[in-house]
């Protein structure tokens, strides 16, 4: 029986240690961001990605306060199924901002569900073979430098 993803085994490409930080305005922490990698051996279109969840510490983190930054682009996550032309390589990371006044220092569980479609496995008319580039990982808030 087929299983309905792939998942390569390279999840601590996708959560890094440092991919954790704060996003500062000024000098008052308005959030975090989250650099996420490609756990895949080439690269993919924005547009490939399926479904993006986020859970920080248990807590869902609303698409709504979600940001995505790609090749100097900022994309809303209803608008990455558009990014057609915004090609995610492997070593390229993703950059999610989230918009939530902050987390506090120290240790965060960091829960990523990222599905995407493998654009080169089309197996019929709108059937592509699937990518789990899921990562769970407690990662460490890296404090913004002062400028």
């Amino acid at each position: 029986m087929p299983t309905l993803f792939m998942k390569l085994v390279h999840e601590d490409k996708v959560l890094r240690p440092d991919a954790l930080r704060e996003l500062k305005l000024g000098e008052e922490t308005v959030g975090y961001t989250l650099d996420i990698g490609l756990n895949y051996y080439r690269g993919l279109p924005l547009s490939a990605i399926e479904k993006l969840e986020l859970t920080v510490d248990g807590e869902p983190v609303s698409p709504e306060r979600m940001l995505f930054e790609f090749n100097e682009k900022l994309f809303q996550p209803e608008h990455l199924a558009l990014a057609w032309t915004e090609f995610w390589g492997i070593k390229r990371d993703l950059r999610l901002k989230v918009f939530n006044g902050g987390l506090g220092d120290g240790e965060h569980e960091v829960a990523l569900r990222l599905e995407l479609r493998n654009v080169s496995m089309k197996f019929g008319p709108g059937t592509y073979g699937m990518i789990d580039g899921s990562a769970t990982r407690t990662l460490v808030l890296q404090k913004e430098e002062s400028k």
